[in-house]
Formats: structure tokens, sequence, C-alpha cells
């Protein structure tokens, strides 16, 4: 029987682990956020092989419409795994300009999210899900900031 609760016990913990770690870079500018994520060199390597159709090496339009409708835009029902606070103002950061590509073998999605930043902010990446784990590699701003960071998630406050 504890061998029984024991195998439970591993089998609930393994859900609870993130599958895609994602490496993130963010600039923040005056009127919008540049986000780059990169994805972990195993789920790229699955990404890649299931959107790389053609097997070229390079994502053409179709392959990245693809890519983008099945895994990016499920992430909108959880505002894109975006948290974004101006003045005690909770308000929704929407992603423009989405671009994916192939560099080093890893998948890479780039974006932007528009914001003039007027007020003091807190910015986040939160998966309630735990799917995946956002890693702050480095910030580029214009205005003053600080960095909270965990495991799975960052937040940064950010001082125009």
């Amino acid at each position: 029987m504890r061998f029984f609760w024991i195998v439970m016990g591993l089998h609930v913990t393994l859900f609870a682990h993130p599958h895609f770690f994602i490496e993130t870079s963010l600039v923040i500018e005056k009127e919008r956020l540049v986000h780059t994520w990169r994805f972990d060199r195993l789920n790229s390597k699955l990404l890649i092989f299931e959107c790389d159709t053609d097997k070229n090496g390079i994502l053409d339009a179709k392959e990245q419409a693809h890519f983008l409708a099945t895994y990016i835009e499920p992430l909108r029902a959880n505002q894109f795994n975006l948290f974004f606070q101006e003045a005690e103002i909770e308000q929704s950061l929407i992603p423009t300009s989405l671009h994916v590509n192939i560099e080093n073998k890893r998948l890479v999605l780039s974006f932007f999210t528009p914001h003039d930043f007027k007020k003091p902010a807190i910015f986040c990446t939160i998966d309630a899900t735990l799917y995946m784990a956002y890693q702050l590699e480095s910030v580029q701003s214009v205005y003053a900031y600080e960095v909270q960071k965990s495991e799975y998630d960052f937040c940064l406050g950010v001082n125009p």
C-alpha cells in the first residue's frame, strides 16, 4: 500500500512541473516593451519538428501561423501570461508583431506590447497553470527598474 501512495505522489508531482522553460529578454522603451522568448532546447527540438514541415530550418509564414495558433493563441485566456499594473490599476498587455524563428536550433518568439509609461508600474510573467517557466536573462530599460524573480517567473518594478 505504501508503494501505491509513493507512485501516486510522484505522479502528481510530475504534473506540477513546468513543461516549457523560456529564457526571456526584455527591453523597456518609452512606449512599448520588446519581448524575446527563447524556448529550451528539448521543447525547441520537438516544436521545430512539428512546425517546420518542409524541414528546411526556416519557419515560413504558414509554419509560423501554425505555431502561433497552436501554442501562443491559447495563452490569451491567461492574458498571455503577462501581468501589468500601473498606479494600482491592472491593465492588459496584448502582444503585437509576433514573429517566431529558429536560431541555433532553438525556437525564438519575439513581440511587442505597446504601453506609454507615465506612472510607476509592475510587470510580471505569471503562468497559473505552471506549464511555462519564465527565466529572466536580460533587461534593458530607459527607466529605472527593480527585479524580483523565482525559478518559474519574474516581476519588474518600473519607475518612469
